[in-house]
């Protein structure tokens, strides 16, 4: 936990905000930060902050807001459907999504998932704390918007993107290495993750008839977690 992330209704009138959960403990036992001591806070969808200690106690720790600083990074502006992963591998992955700040995730159960992954806690109820473990790593401040398309068609879904597609395939005709594409004309772009197993012959079928584009991230078999791992990697550094 590099930043202290906090909720804007958290804040008092006078810009202090008390803390009793694990971000206490966080402050008092892992920083080890004493009265007067700064700590870095980032403010859910605000931005970034500097936080000065007024006070620490056995269970309860009083900060004041100081001053703003420049945003850690700009947020990656795309949108990401996954093929509903098994809860561990979600985890890594709303993670990821709250590190890098994309606009948006979205899982839905294709034909061949496990459609009991629905009763997981992590689908259930505890999706956006993971969420907020990427953002107190890295201090990005947007929070993206999630679906659980537990009750819909996810080929509907898909038809009705309002922007590009990309599907990700070992074999795809595009490759993320080479593509220079710029992040701000990636605003309205959905990159969709399958199986682990990869697509079906069907699959790839109404794909095609869609027109959508397919993207390699290289000619190896990765698991869902390090494939989006990567393509997050090559977009943050273009």
């Amino acid at each position: 936990m590099n930043w202290i992330l906090i909720q804007k209704e958290e804040l008092r009138i006078d810009e202090s905000v008390s803390l009793t959960d694990e971000r206490h403990n966080h402050i008092r036992t892992i920083l080890k930060k004493r009265p007067d001591d700064e700590v870095q806070v980032v403010i859910q969808n605000e931005g970034n902050f500097v936080f000065r200690v007024l006070q620490i106690k056995e269970t309860e720790s009083i900060l004041i807001k100081k001053e703003s600083v420049s945003l850690m990074f700009n947020p990656l502006p795309i949108h990401c459907f996954f093929s509903l992963p098994r809860p561990q591998t979600a985890k890594k992955i709303l993670h990821l999504a709250g590190a890098y700040g994309i606009n948006s995730l979205s899982f839905f159960a294709t034909e061949t998932k496990n459609k009991e992954y629905w009763t997981s806690p992590i689908y259930t109820k505890d999706w956006n704390q993971w969420i907020y473990t990427g953002m107190s790593q890295t201090g990005n401040a947007h929070f993206p918007m999630v679906q659980f398309g537990q009750k819909k068609n996810w080929k509907e879904f898909l038809a009705t993107w309002d922007g590009n597609v990309f599907v990700m395939d070992r074999i795809g005709k595009f490759d993320i290495k080479t593509d220079n594409e710029p992040l701000d004309h990636l605003q309205n772009t959905l990159f969709v993750f399958g199986p682990e197993s990869g697509w079906n012959e069907d699959d790839m079928k109404y794909f095609n008839q869609l027109q959508y584009k397919t993207m390699t991230l290289g000619n190896i078999n990765l698991r869902t977690e390090f494939a989006f791992s990567s393509l997050l990697y090559f977009l943050f550094r273009n």
